[in-house]
């Protein structure tokens, strides 16, 4: 009587819960996977822009301002002043391009899976 017992077939009741079971995880994983791919990633992507950007603007006008002031003492007066200010406004303002210059010249990719990888690890 043991022996029969075990090898009974799953009523329909059980099979359905199981299969909603597995369709509800499946939803969730392509959810998860959408959200990682097309939510969050450029998310990560636009906010570290933005802080390169913000660092960048703030180089850029110290050596806009630096710039200006030592063109106008250097204009205004003819001591060893300008000079320095001229120097350090070239510096301030040439960083600033060049980190701009290296950040803006990517093109943004996003890592999305392609069929062989998600045949690789077992996912539909």
């Amino acid at each position: 009587m043991d022996e029969a017992a075990g090898t009974e077939e799953p009523s329909i009741e059980s099979d359905f819960a199981r299969t909603f079971k597995y369709i509800d995880l499946y939803i969730q994983q392509k959810t998860d996977l959408f959200l990682q791919h097309y939510v969050f990633e450029p998310v990560d992507f636009l906010i570290r822009r933005i802080m390169f950007l913000s660092v960048i603007v703030t180089l850029l006008a110290a050596g806009t301002l630096i710039l200006l002031m030592g063109v106008i003492l250097f204009i205004a007066t003819l001591v060893p002043l300008w000079a320095a200010l001229l120097i350090t406004g070239i510096a301030v303002f040439g960083s600033g391009g060049v980190i701009a210059y290296m950040l803006l010249s990517d093109k943004m990719i996003l890592n999305t899976p392609v069929a062989t990888e998600m045949l690789k690890n077992g996912k539909p």
